[in-house]
């Protein structure tokens, strides 16, 4: 390595940073900030970075574990999860997307077949790093859409695998007739390498780990990858599939996590060195006289992906809303693509000149990737329209039922108390696959979107007694909660948030109660933590119930407690009286108990209101002040007993409640006293 190339360097890592720390406030995605500071160092900029061979040869390092690393992701355990998504929808939307690219390629004149199937699988890939990530930040992967998209992504991560075993055919340097024995080397190559790295790679880490040199694994994590990068390469298959391979081998065993810590500093700053050589490659005099073809060629392909997916995805029955969502949030063109269009610009399948306009438009579908994450479920929401007939002939039998919206482990928990007491409910769920299974168990579960106003109406929202909101999209929750209270202001809203940040802006807009899952789940924590240190049960509950006191934003609702006006009708109709306590009045310094008031007159005391505090239940042992407010149940006739009794005392008023006889009260202390 050329000595002058540490300055360099460092003054390209400065321009990385600074452009990282503008791209973060301006909301741009970190690989274009990256490529960005690349254009600004590069040849056609300042000159600081040259792409020379020691430039390329440190990128091609960051490819390599920027690929191992992906290998470390891609665990047998997601695959599982994910295989519907991958299988289903991921093979849809590669083979969907670059079929639509290939064809619009091919009504241009120098549209060859070869050029067209190539650039169909560059256009096909999408960005997992930029996508996740802001699904993540959005709290969205745990969403429909959320899941279906990282299926996906899954799918292309390991689909670039293949597709660079294809560019040499598709450029022309493998004869047609040797393309089988090509293939067929490759893939002996890729057992090879995948049986040699799960024989010797983990048993290297495990013997590492054993030695408890801190500083070794790094080393020996650097090792597999390039080692395995290495040994792919001699056998004629690209260092990057090497490196694929043996973070796969790695992923299944216990020191997988370990490696992945270790690799990720090292692959991220070599990584972006690569974004960095990227941005040296691009011309800003040909971005000024081609800006035309990228916007034109950007648009293209967000359009192209948007419709290549949504429209198949429909098609097998994946929610139009949730495939639309989809759809657009796995348009823009991905990391890998740059890899691959790499490889097939050296291969001789781009010209410089398409090149130049691929890298232009592909940057701008990045850079608007963010935008277009909060975007999606709103056209989602709109165009994704689910017809409603069959919920609304079952809701119009239904009456202050209780609607659920969400059916995971929460919306079941529900349904089932609901159904053990016999009370009335339906559920509204977006997962296809749910509303299938649970129909055909007896739920009364249907297919539906609480963002549409009509399916709202269809489940007869006017007259339910309540509907409780346990999605795992905050988004669509925000929608809902807003929603609702525009069809039926007064409905009580039971809202179940993920994070505490969460609650205020569902009570903001709307939700009668909301509930932080990360609280309650924090607390059931230290629930078992003090039961298991030995800590009495009652004064658990003491604890638990201090910390929900305070903690304003989280707070739930115990069972049993909820207002006055939440209760049944014939309560909070229920009149009270009011008796403020006189000096002089008999019963001041007296306590409750002494009064007996439910015993002498049937009038129960609600609350007492005493130094500017209500205090309820009222202390039975709590002598009365002057000053002091009672609040009385009880009927007329009684409450007027009463207030004579507090007023004169048991001696000196009529014992039937009747003023006008001088009777005490002493003998309605029997049987006629309403307990």
């Amino acid at each position: 390595m050329h000595s002058s190339l540490l300055p360099a360097l460092l003054l390209t890592y400065g321009l990385v940073l600074l452009f990282m720390l503008v791209g973060a406030r301006l909301r741009i995605p970190g690989i274009v900030a990256t490529m960005a500071a690349g254009v600004v160092a590069g040849p056609f900029g300042l000159g600081i970075l040259e792409a020379g061979p020691d430039v390329q040869m440190l990128a091609e390092l960051g490819i390599v574990l920027l690929l191992f690393t992906v290998g470390l992701d891609f665990s047998l355990g997601d695959v599982r999860q994910a295989w519907r998504s991958m299988l289903g929808a991921g093979l849809l939307q590669l083979l969907g997307s670059a079929a639509a690219v290939a064809l619009v390629v091919m009504l241009f004149p120098w549209g060859s077949g070869r050029l067209a199937i190539f650039l169909g699988a560059l256009v096909a890939l999408s960005s997992t790093a930029i996508v996740l990530r802001g699904l993540t930040e959005r709290n969205q992967l745990g969403a429909p859409a959320g899941r279906l998209t990282t299926g996906i992504l899954l799918l292309q991560d390991l689909a670039v695998v293949v597709l660079l075993l294809l560019v040499p055919i598709l450029a022309g340097t493998v004869e047609l007739r040797e393309v089988p024995w090509t293939l067929t080397k490759a893939l002996g190559a890729f057992v090879l390498v995948a049986v040699a790295g799960w024989l010797l790679v983990p048993r290297l880490l495990k013997l590492v780990a054993s030695s408890r040199r801190r500083e070794a694994f790094p080393l020996a994590v650097v090792l597999a990858a390039l080692g395995t990068a290495a040994v792919a390469a001699s056998l004629g298959v690209s260092m990057a599939l090497g490196a694929f391979l043996g973070g796969l081998v790695i992923a299944g065993s216990e020191v997988s996590h370990q490696a992945h810590a270790e690799v990720r500093p090292l692959r991220d700053i070599l990584a972006s060195l690569f974004f960095v050589s990227l941005g040296t490659l691009i011309d800003p005099a040909t971005v000024m006289r081609s800006w035309p073809a990228m916007l034109a060629v950007a648009a293209a392909i967000l359009l192209l992906k948007t419709l290549a997916t949504s429209i198949p995805l429909g098609l097998i029955g994946v929610p139009r809303a949730v495939a639309l969502t989809t759809a657009v949030w796995v348009s823009q063109v991905g990391e890998f693509s740059f890899v691959l269009g790499q490889a097939g610009l050296a291969a001789g399948l781009l010209s410089a000149e398409a090149w130049q306009v691929f890298l232009g438009a592909s940057i701008l579908t990045m850079a608007l990737t963010p935008a277009l994450l909060d975007l999606a479920p709103s056209l989602g929401a709109r165009f994704g329209r689910i017809p409603v007939a069959e919920l609304r002939a079952q809701a119009d039998a239904m009456r202050d039922h209780v609607i659920i919206l969400g059916f995971g482990v929460g919306g079941r928990m529900i349904a089932s108390a609901l159904r053990a007491r016999r009370l009335p409910y339906l559920v509204l769920d977006l997962n296809g696959d749910t509303v299938y299974e649970e129909r055909a168990r007896g739920e009364p579960i249907f297919f539906g979107d609480a963002m549409q106003p009509d399916m709202l109406e269809a489940a007869h929202l006017d007259r339910a007694a309540a509907v409780v909101i346990v999605l795992s999209d905050p988004f669509a929750t925000e929608r809902a909660v807003q929603q609702i209270r525009r069809v039926a202001p007064e409905v009580p809203l039971f809202v179940r948030t993920r994070y505490r940040g969460e609650v205020e802006r569902m009570k903001a807009c709307g939700a009668t109660v909301a509930v932080a899952a990360e609280t309650e789940s924090s607390l059931e924590v230290l629930a078992r933590l003090l039961a298991r240190l030995g800590v009495p049960g009652n004064i658990v509950e003491v604890d638990l119930e201090a910390l929900r006191e305070g903690d304003e934003t989280g707070r739930a609702l115990r069972a049993g407690q909820h207002p006055m006006a939440a209760g049944p009708a014939d309560i909070r109709s229920m009149p009270y009286a009011t008796h403020e306590m006189l000096a002089g009045e008999w019963a001041v310094g007296r306590t409750l108990a002494d009064l007996a008031l439910r015993a002498r007159t049937a009038v129960g005391v609600l609350t007492l209101y005493s130094d500017g505090h209500y205090l309820t239940p009222p202390p039975a042992d709590r002598p009365l002040a002057a000053g002091d407010l009672l609040y009385l149940l009880g009927d007329p006739l009684a409450v007027t007993a009463a207030r004579m009794l507090i007023g004169r005392g048991p001696e000196n008023t009529a014992a039937d409640g009747d003023p006008a006889e001088g009777r005490g009260f002493g003998e309605l202390a029997g049987p006629q006293a309403i307990p």
